[in-house]
This record gives structure tokens, C-alpha cells and sequence, in this order.
């Protein structure tokens, strides 16, 4: 009986997902891209460029700021996802294997950085998203903490370093960057040397006498 009943959730959270994509890619995404902010877009454009139903809409998602949540948590996912590359790097690697980790991370926040940056302005205005986004910063910090533990008694992690503090500072100092300085490269040569300079904060700061 419980398969039975977790089914239609599971449908309705795919379907949720399916259209909001829809709506991203159809309009959203590119409107914010070219300086609207994410207030000025209307549900009735979104929904008119994507195709689908004001009703259906409002079947998935209460309002734009229900529907920025869920893109924002998709977006932040990726994020993780990316970052998971370096936290998985093997006792032995080196620099140039956390530069091609670093490059994942800043790579998947540039292909949604318009998105990220709505959504850290709503952060300021709507509960939800700032509730959803700060559980998934905390999850990168748990796991960036975890990362560095376990390095620790392997012995590839510094041992005079403090993982819980360690890993807040590092993940919002990253958010930060990317937010502030990644979004505004205006040239490739600018992000590159931006993400090494990641890197080497990361490299310094964790591995460095250890690694």
C-alpha cells in the first residue's frame, strides 16, 4: 500500500519539474538574462511562452515566487553536484586535479547564473526561497565539513584546521565570488583566473603541507 501511495507524489514532483524547466527555458531564464528582474516577469508571459496553461500553472506552483524556489533548489543541486567532484578527489590528487574540479563548480553556476542571482535577491524579499537556499548552503557546508574530517584522518587535510567553521567560511566565501565576481567576468581570461584563484584558496587553505 505505501508504493501505491507514493506514486502519485513521485508523478506530481517530476511533472512539477518538467514545468518548470519549460517555463525557464522558454522565457524566463533569457529575461533575466538581458537585466528584467524576476518581479517584472509575469506568470501570463511565462506561461504564454512556454506553452502551457495559466491552470496548469497553478496546478504546480502558488505563485512566481513557489515556482523560483523550485528552480533555485534544481539550479543549487548542480551546484552540489559539481562540487561533489572535488570533495571525491582521491588522497593523491594535486593542483592541477582541484583546478579541473574548481572549473565544474564555476561551469555549473555560470549555466544557471542568472537564475542564482534572482534568487539570492529574492532571499531578501521571500521566506521561501530564503529557507530553501539556506538549507542548501548548509547541505554544501555539511558535506564540505565531512569532506574535510574524513581528509583529516587520512592525512591529506591539514590537522590544525577545524572542519565545521572551515567549511562555512569556505562555502560562502565560494557563493559569494561566484555571485559577486564570476557573474560580472566579462571574458573568459577574467574566469580563469578567477577559478585558480578559488583553487588556490582551497588548495592553501586545506591541503597545503598535507597533500
Amino acid at each position: 500500500m505505501a508504493s501505491v501511495t507514493r506514486r502519485p507524489h513521485s508523478d506530481r514532483a517530476a511533472r512539477r519539474g518538467e514545468i518548470g524547466r519549460r517555463l525557464l527555458d522558454a522565457d524566463l531564464g533569457e529575461a533575466l538574462a538581458v537585466g528584467e528582474s524576476f518581479t517584472e516577469v509575469s506568470v501570463e508571459r511565462l506561461v504564454t511562452e512556454a506553452g502551457i496553461s495559466r491552470s496548469t500553472f497553478y496546478v504546480y506552483f502558488e505563485d512566481k515566487g513557489d515556482l523560483l524556489q523550485a528552480l533555485t533548489a534544481d539550479v543549487m543541486i548542480e551546484v552540489i553536484d559539481a562540487a561533489r567532484a572535488w570533495w571525491a578527489l582521491p588522497a593523491d590528487a594535486d593542483r592541477a586535479d582541484l583546478d579541473t574540479a574548481m572549473r565544474g563548480i564555476v561551469a555549473a553556476y555560470r549555466g544557471r547564473m542568472t537564475l542564482m542571482a534572482a534568487a539570492v535577491d529574492a532571499t531578501s524579499y521571500d521566506a521561501r526561497v530564503r529557507e530553501r537556499f539556506g538549507e542548501l548552503i548548509q547541505l554544501a557546508q555539511r558535506e564540505l565539513a565531512s569532506h574535510i574530517a574524513d581528509g583529516q584522518k587520512r592525512g591529506f587535510v591539514r590537522a590544525d584546521i577545524d572542519a565545521a567553521p572551515v567549511a562555512g567560511w569556505l562555502t560562502w566565501m565560494a557563493e559569494r565570488g561566484l555571485y559577486q565576481l564570476v557573474r560580472f567576468a566579462d571574458d573568459e581570461a577574467t574566469v580563469d583566473r578567477l577559478t585558480r584563484a578559488l583553487s588556490a584558496i582551497a588548495w592553501n587553505t586545506l591541503y597545503e603541507g598535507a597533500r
